[in-house]
């Protein structure tokens, strides 16, 4: 009988990497310009206007007892959590990856020589992912200032005072990341208006793909190529005891075939398959209103294809419909898969 999975988001901070359930995210988004605050925790870097929410953005390094990052970069993001019902933000470096973690792989935290991990501790659990450690933060404690680092994790010799939070980012970039977040508020309505979506690269185009039909993303340097298949066979990959089918889905999309380095996990129909990508570019919440119907000279073979067009970073988002790119596409394969 196969164990309950729970989805986890990985993300990266600095050279930490720590996980958190997928179903508290409210939303991601690029570390906009925020404001300080002077009576704030001395872990908030400030906060910022997000569709009307005034959302608090923490700096996970001074709520670990360690010194603020040295400077914000353009390509940081902030992941909005629930707390309480209420938006809290955490400043990340980057996206790592969606896993899905059976119950059986999340053990204690070590006590690193302790007798026990300690009340207050951050981070109770881990998990266990292929050969990686993935650390899972408590969020409740994380969120609650009465929860404080444990001393022997602090840097020795280092007190934060309440303003060494590194200043708010002031590069235009940043400026007018938090001008279109306020300005968001009247137009898109509701938090809950936003399709959560993973930014692909394949065959040099960019794509969303809906996160709901979308298991994990792995890595598939070392996979076996099977013969007397067709072209669109990428091969099979043993992942975690389940033989995968990889798929190439650029002939479909008239694309030419990338330099494929990556697989999306997707559950669609009972049956899981991995789609090959060049890379993952992003996991972002996109507001709907942001969408574009599909160019009036698309084909209806396309429009089967493709449902809207996004702008990120200035380029065009294609988001598919990777039902009807695997069925009407003629990519399922009775034999393989």
């Amino acid at each position: 009988m196969s164990q309950p999975m729970e989805s986890y988001l990985a993300f990266r901070i600095g050279r930490f990497t720590y996980a958190a359930p997928a179903s508290d995210v409210r939303q991601i988004i690029h570390l906009p310009e925020f404001r300080q605050v002077d009576e704030a925790p001395g872990h908030i870097a400030g906060i910022v206007n997000i569709r009307g929410n005034v959302v608090p953005l923490m700096d996970i390094d001074v709520r670990f007892g360690r010194p603020p990052c040295a400077q914000y970069k353009t390509t940081d993001k902030v992941i909005v959590f629930n707390c309480d019902d209420r938006p809290m933000g955490i400043i990340i470096n980057e996206i790592v990856d969606i896993y899905e973690i059976a119950a059986e792989s999340i053990v204690g935290s070590p006590a690193y020589g302790r007798h026990e991990v300690p009340e207050n501790a951050f981070i109770e659990t881990v998990a266990k992912v292929g050969e990686d450690i993935i650390q899972i933060l408590n969020l409740t404690k994380l969120f609650d200032p009465c929860y404080k680092p444990d001393v022997d994790l602090a840097v020795d010799g280092f007190e934060k005072p309440l303003s060494s939070c590194q200043s708010a980012p002031s590069d235009g970039i940043f400026h007018r990341r938090a001008l279109d977040l306020a300005d968001s508020a009247s137009e898109e309505g509701e938090d809950d208006d936003v399709m959560p979506l993973a930014i692909i690269e394949t065959g040099g185009e960019l794509f969303g793909i809906e996160l709901e039909v979308i298991r994990e993303f792995i890595g598939i340097g070392d996979y076996r190529q099977v013969p007397c298949c067709p072209d669109h066979i990428v091969g099979n990959i043993n992942l975690r005891g389940e033989i995968l089918t990889l798929i190439d889905i650029t002939g479909v999309l008239s694309l030419g075939r990338g330099n494929f380095k990556s697989a999306v996990v997707v559950s669609i129909d009972n049956f899981t398959v991995g789609i090959c990508i060049d890379n993952l570019i992003d996991i972002l919440y996109l507001p709907m209103a942001g969408f574009k119907e599909l160019p009036a000279a698309l084909g209806q073979a396309d429009e089967d294809f493709f449902e809207f067009t996004a702008l990120y970073e200035d380029r065009a988002v294609v988001v598919i419909n990777l039902q009807s790119i695997l069925y009407k596409g003629n990519l399922i394969v009775n034999e393989v898969l």
